[in-house]
C-alpha cells in the first residue's frame, strides 16, 4: 500500500538518444565568441579586417508582439493607408492574431544562430541559412525592443539584448555605412 502512496522519487529519466551520441552532439555545440575575426571581404567591402558579431536567439513572445506592433504603422503607411495610433482593440487583434503565427514560426525555425559582419547578416536555424549582404537589406528599423532587417527574401528581428554596447556601436556603424 505504501508504494502505491508514494511512487518511485525521482522517476527514472527516458531518452532514446544514446548516451555517446548526445555527448559529441553536445561537445561541437561549443558557444561561440562574441566577437571574433571576420569572414574574407568580397570585392564591395573595404579590405580591413572588422570584427563579427555571433549570438543565438530563442525569441520570446512579448518581444516579437513588441516588434509587431512597432512596425504595423509602418507597413501599413508603406502600403498607403493612414497612419494612425494603435488602440486597445486594435493590440487586441494583432496579439490575437499574432500568437499562433510566433508558435507556429518558433516551431519551425528554433533558435537562430546570428553572425553579423561588415559584409552582411548570415542567420542559420532549422531551415537553410539565409545570407542578406548588407546592399541586398532594404531598410533597417529601430524599434523598442529590437533591430528589424527587411530585405527581398524577408525580415530578421535581432533583439537589442544581444547586443553589447560595443557590438550595437559596429552594427550601427554597418547600418550608416550601407545607407539605413
Amino acid at each position: 500500500m505504501a508504494r502505491m502512496l508514494y511512487p518511485r522519487h525521482p522517476k527514472p529519466v527516458v531518452d532514446p538518444r544514446p548516451v555517446a551520441t548526445h555527448s559529441i552532439r553536445q561537445e561541437q555545440q561549443a558557444p561561440m565568441p562574441l566577437l571574433g575575426p571576420a569572414r574574407p571581404p568580397d570585392d564591395r567591402m573595404p579590405s580591413r579586417p572588422s570584427p563579427v558579431i555571433r549570438f543565438t536567439v530563442r525569441y520570446g513572445l512579448r518581444e516579437y508582439l513588441s516588434v509587431v506592433l512597432d512596425h504595423l504603422p509602418v507597413a501599413l503607411q508603406a502600403r498607403g493607408r493612414a497612419h494612425q495610433r494603435i488602440g486597445v482593440l486594435g493590440r487586441l487583434t494583432v496579439s490575437l492574431v499574432a500568437t499562433p503565427m510566433f508558435l507556429l514560426k518558433r516551431w519551425r525555425v528554433g533558435d537562430c544562430q546570428f553572425e553579423i559582419d561588415a559584409n552582411g547578416i548570415t542567420r542559420c536555424s532549422r531551415r537553410p541559412p539565409l545570407a542578406v549582404p548588407w546592399h541586398e537589406a532594404t531598410a533597417v528599423h529601430r524599434y523598442r525592443k529590437a533591430y528589424l532587417l527587411v530585405s527581398g527574401r524577408g525580415s530578421m528581428p535581432l533583439p537589442h539584448r544581444c547586443f553589447s554596447e560595443t557590438q550595437r556601436q559596429h552594427f550601427e556603424r554597418w547600418i550608416a555605412e550601407a545607407g539605413h
